[in-house]
């Protein structure tokens, strides 16, 4: 313990005096306390006045104890701290695996040098994966976690453990179901190799035989491409019907099914006259056997008689009616400025065709050349034509001769002779009546001098074609339809087609709209 001084002076300045007062006492403080004084002070455990480390007050005023790291002289034999160390226990002393005693950081001790029981010679417990076979516990220890080596879990590998062992094993499913996707003997289930892959394969007869009932691990059937061996005569792996192989038999006519680039039909019946023969084939018309849809089918007797026919030697062949107008042949040729006016005219060119007055029925053959320039501004060159007619009906006259009679007139025997020329204009005729219906025939044989370079006949449609300038042409009226026509359909009043005895053909049977019921009159 440490004492305070007071110090005291006295300061006289006579003896005897008692006016002076004496001065306060002055504190002076003890010096401060440090470790290693040997007090004891405050915050220190002990304090032995020296700065050693392995008394049992420790160089920093804390007392010394098993456990602080330092080893205390005369008490501890060591001190590796408080967890100890291989060598040092927990307690502080020394430590010696396999002493039979466990001491920290010993997991245990059992005072023998054995690798193979429970606790080996590092005083570590054994543990699978530490490399030493535990007798009787463990079959194999290879120090690895690895699952695919010889030794699993310290247990030997073998099929079924559920492990896939490297090198030896394709599949390991840990099961020894036969019908799943690995084997009992830890290969992958495939097919042929006679074992039912369950959900995945319908069969599996150990084969690559594809022509019985098991094909590729699936039930045979038809359409699987594989001709199934007894049961099938063929199978092209589709389901065409139009091919080769029909639902594994093969197409054959009458099976109903168009065998494609083979036949052209196929009805699967055995009826003859219907739209398939039997011989798989379309009814062919003209083949003088009515079938299908046809209405007639004479053969050779088929044809096409149209009310005229206009032909030439080289091989014009036309069938044609004639152009029907409200009005006379004269109305329609519009005879002015010294032309033709029909519409019909071109530069250049003659044209011959019928026409007929759709109110009396009566009619014409007009023949035109050129074109008039009043009334078109086209120019028509000088031409010359001359054209002789014969065969003409009885009964037949001029009905328009353009210019003067002299140019276009009749002759003897049923003939007519035109002699043109003109320039600037158009120029030529018509000659009728003509009977309709009727039977005649006609023949124009044409000279075209000079300024006429094409010929054509205008069909009842407008249609222009173009004749052999060269060449006579024959119009021939015809009264008697043909039986069956080309196409196999017979001729009959209203069916809007033209043919010989009609004189029009409207599409139906009613008087009074200008064709007559029986289609042998206009009106």
């Amino acid at each position: 313990m440490r004492s305070l001084f007071l110090v005291g002076v006295v300061l006289a300045s006579g003896c005897g005096r008692t006016d002076l007062v004496p001065p306060a006492p002055v504190v002076v403080p003890p010096p401060p306390n440090r470790c290693g004084d040997g007090v004891i002070a405050e915050g220190e455990a002990c304090d032995d006045g020296n700065t050693t480390d392995t008394d049992a007050c420790r160089a920093m005023c804390t007392r010394a104890s098993c456990g602080d790291g330092v080893t205390w002289t005369g008490v501890e034999q060591c001190d590796d701290g408080a967890m100890g160390s291989m060598t040092c226990s927990t307690s502080c002393g020394p430590i010696s695996c396999g002493d039979g005693v466990t001491q920290a950081p010993e997991q245990c001790d059992d005072a023998n040098t054995r690798e193979d029981d429970a606790c080996l010679n590092s005083c570590l417990p054994a543990t699978c994966g530490d490399g030493r076979v535990r007798q009787g516990l463990e079959a194999c220890d290879d120090a690895n976690q690895q699952d695919d080596d010889e030794c699993i879990q310290c247990r030997l590998a073998r099929c079924g453990d559920g492990f896939v062992q490297r090198g030896v094993e394709q599949c390991d499913d840990g099961n020894q179901d036969e019908g799943d996707a690995c084997r009992s003997a830890c290969v992958p289930a495939r097919c042929g190799d006679g074992v039912l892959h369950r959900g995945v394969e319908a069969c599996d007869d150990a084969n690559v035989d594809d022509e019985d009932a098991c094909v590729s691990c699936a039930l045979a059937r038809c359409g699987d491409g594989k001709v199934r061996r007894g049961v099938e005569a063929c199978d092209d792996g589709n389901e065409t019907n139009g091919d080769a192989c029909i639902a594994c038999v093969p197409a054959r006519c009458g099976d109903g099914f168009v065998h494609a680039g083979v036949e052209p039909c196929d009805d699967g019946n055995t009826v003859d006259d219907d739209f398939c023969t039997n011989a798989c084939t379309p009814p062919v018309c003209g083949d003088g056997r009515r079938a299908g849809g046809e209405a007639c089918d004479l053969g050779a007797m088929n044809g096409d008689t149209p009310a005229f026919r206009i032909t030439q030697p080289s091989g014009t062949r036309i069938g044609t009616d004639a152009i029907v107008r409200p009005r006379t042949v004269q109305q329609f040729y519009d005879y002015r400025s010294a032309s033709s006016h029909t519409g019909l005219e071109a530069v250049g060119e003659s044209r011959i065709y019928l026409f007929a007055d759709a109110n009396t029925g009566r009619l014409s053959l007009v023949l035109t050349h050129g074109i008039d320039f009043d009334g078109t501004g086209l120019s028509q060159a000088q031409s010359e034509v001359e054209m002789d007619i014969t065969g003409l009906p009885a009964g037949t006259g001029v009905d328009v001769t353009d210019d003067t009679p002299s140019e276009f007139f009749l002759g003897p025997n049923g003939t007519a002779s035109g002699r043109w020329s003109f320039v600037r204009n158009s120029d030529g005729g018509a000659l009728g009546p003509l009977p309709f219906p009727g039977r005649w025939r006609i023949t124009v044989t044409p000279r075209f001098q000079v300024g006429i370079t094409t010929w054509g006949f205008v069909k009842d449609d407008g249609t222009r074609i173009a004749l052999n300038r060269t060449e006579p042409i024959t119009i021939e009226a015809l009264d008697t339809a043909t039986l069956c026509r080309t196409d196999c359909t017979a001729p009959r009043c209203g069916d809007r087609r033209f043919d010989a005895g009609e004189v029009c053909d409207d599409g139906n049977t009613v008087d009074g709209d200008g064709c007559s019921r029986d289609c042998r009159r206009l009106r």
